[in-house]
């Protein structure tokens, strides 16, 4: 439909109230709807699920031409993009920029090219968490004055279950990873840290068990190009995600006349973005800065993201060939025992580098009182250490399959919700197998995520194994072997060894052996 003969756009709900507010559940359902009385073939609204209290996540994809399903977005051959918002109800930039770009592909003009990226929106990931809004959800943000709160219904932390998939979100959207496959992945968030003088900051994945071609691409080619177009087409600076490091006690505090570093988050993949980089894709954290006013941090998320679109587009066929090369290599390595996955990971320096830094003013929220704070004065520059990357300290050769025992079948269906290939056992398996013996285990004494971590070391032994009736096994010959080695081997550093899943042989003390075998 021309332009001309559309109706007016729908508006925003921070562009409606002066970026005083944010939408709930029901008004970014209210702006979808709207759009999809258009008619515009190139958008499709759908869902990819609902939360615990039946709230829709909805999915928009946008593509000319026009795609519906996961086989018509592959057969053109372009890169697949998918935009999440608001795992983080009180973040909640991302998920007005989802409605902004969407708008902007409707009525024109479109921000980034139709024709070269199939786009996946989800504006409101964590439904539930958005429409608790409260006045003390996000401190020190400033505005707007009620958001909803970071946890989902349940009480959790979406952003801690990239592994074990305790939430039906993260099931919902481990669904969605596994029939559309995207090729990149952008996880839009808000960061109320360190005082620095960004209006966004980024972060690539952090676990050295990506794959290194992809990971390479990232660091190298998508970020820095990314930083210099926000900066020369939006005038914002971006720079890598981190905190302070300072002389006070504490890494994570505002102190920037002691700056002496800047430290990256948690290379662990129970973070989405550090998650979906084990599936050999190309992962983006975007983190708009809380001390920016609202307005801003909507804009500059929203240069971010189009500039992601726009790079992806450029990139072309080359994106989803280097996705299925990082697939291929990774399957053969995995299949033929040469696939090298981290145990133990740490944190290193990428060597002195300029980071701005910007004070802040005090100020309040003239309608709740509420403290926050204001970017204010001018950006000064400082050289300090930058420890934006983790390598691995100790590494092993994965196994070349994994055998389950039928008393993990959990663990087994855990692996299918990823999208993992398990074939099952009906009557068993003999052979010579590697096996685990515990040495010792720990529990962390204070519970995270509703979790008493665990940890453990293993004594490695062969023997004749025979495996009983409905066991499972798990080749490595495929391309989530990486996925597979840091969420089911009992060496891993946050897989279900972490989670509690394997506490049942834990607690039977040292000698115990886990119904959990390898091929070697």
């Amino acid at each position: 439909m021309p332009s001309a003969l559309l109706p007016d756009p729908p508006q925003t709900v921070p562009e409606r109230s002066g970026y005083t507010r944010t939408s709930s559940h029901g008004e970014v359902m209210d702006f979808l709807r709207a759009v999809g009385e258009v008619h515009d073939r190139r958008v499709h609204i759908t869902r990819f699920g609902s939360t615990p209290e039946g709230r829709e996540q909805p999915l928009v994809i946008i593509s000319d031409p026009p795609v519906s399903t996961p086989e018509e977005a592959r057969a053109l051959g372009r890169p697949i993009v998918f935009v999440m918002a608001n795992i983080h109800a009180g973040e909640v930039e991302g998920k007005e920029v989802c409605l902004q770009l969407l708008r902007e592909a409707v009525w024109g003009p479109a921000p980034w090219p139709l024709d070269g990226v199939v786009v996946l929106l989800a504006p409101i990931y964590n439904a539930d968490g958005n429409d608790r809004f409260g006045p003390k959800n996000r401190p020190l943000q400033q505005g707007p004055s009620q958001t909803g709160k970071r946890e989902s219904s349940r009480g959790l932390d979406l952003n801690r279950d990239g592994m074990k998939l305790e939430n039906l979100e993260a099931r919902n959207l481990a669904r969605l990873f596994s029939e559309w496959d995207p090729h990149v992945f952008v996880d839009l968030h808000t960061t109320n840290g360190s005082a620095h003088g960004y209006e966004l900051t980024y972060a690539p994945p952090l676990s050295p068990s990506t794959h290194a071609e992809l990971q390479a691409a990232v660091e190298n080619e998508w970020l820095p190009a990314l930083r210099a177009r926000v900066r020369e087409r939006h005038g914002f600076e971006t720079f890598d995600y981190g905190n302070f490091l300072s002389d006070g006690p504490e890494w994570f505090q505002d102190a920037p006349d002691a700056v002496n570093g800047w430290r990256t988050f948690d290379h662990r993949p129970r973070f989405g973005t550090n998650a979906f980089g084990l599936r050999n894709r190309i992962s983006i954290l975007s983190e708009a800065y809380a001390y920016a006013d609202f307005q801003t941090r909507i804009a500059a998320t929203r240069a971010f993201v189009v500039e992601i679109l726009r790079y992806a587009s450029e990139q072309g066929r080359r994106v989803p060939e280097l996705c299925a090369r990082a697939d291929a290599e990774t399957a053969s390595a995995g299949g033929s025992g040469e696939l090298r996955q981290h145990v133990k990971a740490e944190l290193v320096s990428r060597g002195d580098e300029e980071l701005l830094v910007r004070g802040f003013e005090k100020g309040k929220d003239p309608a709740t009182g509420e403290e926050w704070r204001v970017a204010a004065g001018p950006r000064t520059k400082v050289t300090v250490p930058m420890f934006l990357k983790f390598r691995a300290a100790e590494e092993v050769a994965a196994p070349r399959a994994y055998v389950l025992g039928p008393e993990l079948a959990g663990v087994a269906a855990l692996l299918r919700a990823h999208g993992v290939m398990v074939e099952d056992l009906p009557t068993g398996f003999t052979g010579e197998l590697g096996l685990f013996r515990l040495e010792s285990a720990t529990r962390s004494a204070t519970p995270f995520q509703g979790h008493n971590e665990r940890s453990a070391t293993w004594q490695l032994a062969a023997a004749r194994v025979v495996a009983p009736p409905n066991s499972f096994r798990v080749s490595m010959r495929q391309p989530l072997a990486r996925l597979i080695f840091q969420l089911i081997d009992p060496r891993a550093d946050d897989g279900c060894l972490t989670w509690n899943f394997y506490d049942r042989w834990l607690d039977s003390g040292p000698g115990t052996e886990l119904p959990l075998w390898i091929e070697q």
